[in-house]
């Protein structure tokens, strides 16, 4: 899979403070071009291509939809729209695509206080901040947007902030690529990430991408190998998820982790019901020979951390969509 350069004397620019909701960024009809401030809809030709949803209500943000090299929507509607009948109505804190964590400094910020499920719990909210920078060229756009992860019970209590950037693009063969970038931010004091099953960079999938279940046409494999079930809680380079759409397109979704992220190569919590997250913080939840709090990670105050991930929105299956090669070529890029 070739992957097209950006070429930023096109078109670029830089914007330092939020978006008005009427305005829109670069030319709706040729190329990329942004409109609004929450949802940040993001499209290409004219067309929506995904929305970053600031999560006030949901506790994070959050992309939906995501639109795929297809025409399809890859990620699962529900909560965030109703009258699927064909998709299940478990974990109302998956939404579309994602990063949360299950613990830290003992707050949750992977559910949110409105699961009922889940009372008793002590969460925390990711509060979008704003955007952070915008950089547009014909080929390519990039966003870069801030937040605050503080308590529910107190949204002036900061536990820690973080900075993120996205740039999207497509490939010559049409796949959707989302290179993230997430800098997590000791800004208040020491922060401890606490070794839990719950995190990080996750999407949940459209259920035609399942693996169980009566619309269930999906498979799983990564980089080592493993295949679908035991997949799960295994360290791998990459995961992808490979099936039909509902218009019974072939195609598939991959998420590479960087070498240059801690504790690379990865954990995955590969769900066979469409959940699949790169997960370095759940050790002690994935080796039934290690103890549990392995995955603690603690970052001193003043000091940050990067984590890199580029996730392929693709037609075919890992094998036809070159998935391995792909990953080769974003670490030689």
């Amino acid at each position: 899979m070739k992957i097209l350069k950006p070429l930023f004397t096109t078109f670029s620019l830089f914007l330092f403070t939020s978006l008005a909701s009427a305005q829109t960024i670069g030319q709706t009809g040729n190329g990329w071009s942004i409109i609004g401030s929450d949802p940040i809809q993001i499209h290409y030709n004219g067309k929506l291509v995904t929305s970053y949803n600031a999560g006030r209500e949901e506790g994070k943000p959050f992309f939906y939809p995501v639109i795929g090299p297809t025409g399809e929507n890859m990620t699962r509607h529900w909560p965030m729209k109703e009258g699927h009948e064909d998709e299940a109505t478990d974990h109302i804190h998956h939404r579309g695509m994602w990063y949360g964590l299950g613990n830290v400094n003992g707050y949750d910020y992977w559910h949110f206080a409105g699961d009922d499920s889940k009372k008793g719990k002590t969460f925390g909210v990711i509060l979008h901040k704003g955007m952070n920078g915008v950089q547009i060229s014909k080929d390519d756009i990039t966003i870069k947007t801030k937040s605050e992860w503080v308590t529910h019970e107190d949204r002036t209590r900061r536990i820690l902030s973080d900075r993120r950037e996205f740039r999207l693009f497509y490939t010559r063969e049409g796949a959707l690529i989302v290179d993230t970038s997430i800098t997590l931010i000791a800004d208040n004091g020491d922060v401890t990430i606490h070794d839990d099953k719950e995190g990080a960079w996750s999407i949940r999938t459209i259920p035609t991408l399942r693996l169980e279940g009566n619309h269930a046409k999906g498979s799983i494999i990564n980089s080592e190998g493993d295949k679908d079930k035991p997949a799960w809680g295994k360290r791998a380079k990459w995961v992808d998820y490979f099936g039909e759409d509902r218009a019974g397109n072939s195609c598939g979704i991959a998420i590479f982790d960087h070498p240059e992220n801690p504790r690379h190569p990865t954990w995955w919590h590969a769900r066979h019901y469409g959940l699949f997250t790169a997960n370095p913080f759940g050790q002690g939840n994935f080796e039934k020979e290690t103890e549990k709090g392995a995955g603690d990670y603690t970052i001193k105050n003043g000091i940050s951390i990067t984590f890199r991930y580029r996730t392929v929105f693709h037609k075919g299956n890992a094998e036809e969509a070159g998935i391995a090669a792909t990953y080769d070529a974003w670490l030689a890029d």
